[in-house]
């Protein structure tokens, strides 16, 4: 015959059980509170960025014309003070637009305006558009393409925006007169695109940290580009919207390769 349990047995796990009960409550309530606390910093971010373009556009407009017309005017170190203020406040400018975007995502307001196309001439433009930047360094760039790569449905000006961010990159933290290789090839109902160069490398422990926001690694670039941490991240979300998948693999001493896929047909 088996003995009962005393009550003092019950009454310690009626107790424990209301204790969970609780802590359930409490952190559904800290996590209301989260929710909340990140949709105030959203609109924040978002205020804050939008009223300070207007007047960095300004200072950016002043500093060109003073430029501009600086010819015998301007000694050589106001017009370097000139040009150092211009590249300060483009790089302030594209913070505040990384920072828009960062809200506009977080806050479930980024809307992809979706068609089937050809992603080949796009990715070929801005090919183009960053050989003019990598020439600078002399680095070129290579492209290829499969002779026939299916339609797929994706944002135009959010994809290039995605195409921009690697391949700039690329060329930010690739060694002068190096190649950086771009391709596109399709394979299992996906369209694949990845942008491969011949930088440092980027260490193991540092790769999950790439498509973080705000996250600075160790890589830095080789002409002292400045960099805000936010592109990929951003980047990142607008693959996963589109339903695809992005990654890297890269290996320190021997490059990196950056890959993104869209898939052939759209859930979305």
């Amino acid at each position: 015959m088996t003995e009962e349990p005393p009550v003092s047995y019950f009454e310690e796990l009626s107790r424990l059980n209301n204790e969970l009960v609780n802590f359930q409550r409490e952190l559904a309530k800290k996590n209301h509170e989260l929710d909340e606390l990140n949709k105030l910093k959203n609109e924040f971010l978002g205020i804050a960025a939008h009223d300070l373009r207007n007047p960095l556009g300004v200072i950016m407009g002043y500093c060109t014309s003073l430029l501009d017309e600086s010819e015998g005017v301007l000694s050589e170190t106001q017009k370097m003070m000139l040009e150092s203020i211009l590249k300060s406040s483009e790089f302030m400018l594209g913070l505040l637009h990384e920072l828009l975007d960062i809200s506009a995502i977080e806050s479930g307001k980024v809307k992809l305006v979706l068609s089937k196309a050809d992603l080949v001439p796009l990715l070929r433009k801005n090919v183009e558009l960053n050989s003019v930047i990598a020439h600078k360094k002399n680095i070129r760039i290579h492209y290829k393409c499969e002779e026939e790569v299916p339609e797929v449905h994706f944002d135009s000006s959010k994809i290039e925006q995605v195409l921009n961010n690697l391949i700039s990159n690329a060329v930010k933290f690739s060694e002068p007169d190096t190649d950086i290789n771009v391709s596109i090839s399709s394979d299992n109902s996906k369209v694949t695109v990845s942008v491969a160069d011949n930088g440092p490398g980027i260490p193991y422990s540092e790769q999950e940290l790439l498509f973080k926001p705000f996250e600075k690694l160790s890589v830095r670039s080789t002409a002292g580009e400045s960099s805000t941490g936010l592109g990929l991240s951003i980047v990142r979300n607008i693959i996963v919207a589109h339903g695809g998948k992005i990654w890297v693999e890269s290996e320190e001493g021997k490059g990196s390769t950056f890959y993104f896929s869209l898939p052939e047909r759209s859930n979305k």
